[in-house]
């Protein structure tokens, strides 16, 4: 369901683009499905499957075949 006012999704994933793949982390896996949802329906669709995220031992991540816009990014979830 939508998030309470003055709750944004920002506050619920890490995206970094700052190597040859990016990726977006996130503590819950829905949370994960929910923006790859949001992605596809605005055209993107170079992600990976949300998978557990074994470097940190927990939480969820998925990769990013492409680099992101800001733009959509900060729509997600507003």
């Amino acid at each position: 369901h939508a998030a309470p006012q003055g709750l944004s999704h920002m506050t619920s994933i890490e995206v970094d683009q700052s190597g040859d793949i990016g990726t977006v982390r996130a503590a819950a896996r829905q949370t994960l499905l929910d923006f790859t949802q949001h992605l596809k329906e605005n055209g993107f669709l170079k992600y990976s499957y949300p998978m557990p995220d074994q470097e940190r031992g927990e939480g969820w991540m998925i990769f990013l075949y492409s680099v992101l816009s800001t733009e959509l990014i900060d729509s997600f979830g507003a």
